[in-house]
């Protein structure tokens, strides 16, 4: 399993951590590709802070269409008791086909340092997971940003 399929799939209550944005953005130049979105424009953005063993972890959005969100529980401030996908397919009937999952490391900003409370100088791992549906057509923008020290990747899949 990826990790943008994790995290699209486990309820938020699954694990600790915080809401720190839910509602319309403009969308980053790399988000909006993924989204097969024209620059410049707006999506939706819910982004939360996961928090384990009492310390910040890891930086978890959601980038999504703004009709997409719209009659959803997405712009709540709890976290949500079902996972995105389900959430999404019952309210909007979005059925998941497939994930292209991209991993670059990178330094994190001023902002990505103090909220996941590591030192500026320390790299990040920044998962995008572009969600598609079986024609192909993008659906969400899974993004996962994780200290490098503090977090290791791996993966299983059949080879057959």
């Amino acid at each position: 399993m990826t990790l943008g399929h994790a995290y699209l799939t486990n309820p938020e209550t699954g694990s600790a951590g915080e809401v720190l944005e839910a509602g319309a953005q403009a969308v980053p130049n790399r988000v909006a590709a993924l989204l097969d979105l024209p620059a410049r424009s707006r999506a939706f953005l819910r982004r939360r802070l996961v928090v384990r063993d009492g310390e910040p972890s890891e930086i978890v959005s959601f980038w999504l269409p703004l009709d997409l969100s719209e009659g959803t529980d997405l712009t709540s401030a709890d976290a949500l008791a079902g996972s995105i996908r389900d959430h999404l397919q019952a309210r909007k009937g979005v059925r998941v086909d497939h994930i292209i999952e991209q991993i670059t490391a990178r330094m994190p900003s001023a902002d990505e340092a103090k909220q996941l409370g590591m030192p500026k100088n320390t790299p990040v791992l920044d998962v995008h997971a572009a969600v598609r549906d079986a024609s192909g057509h993008p659906i969400i923008v899974v993004k996962v940003l994780l200290p490098a020290d503090r977090h290791e990747l791996e993966d299983a899949y059949p080879t057959g």
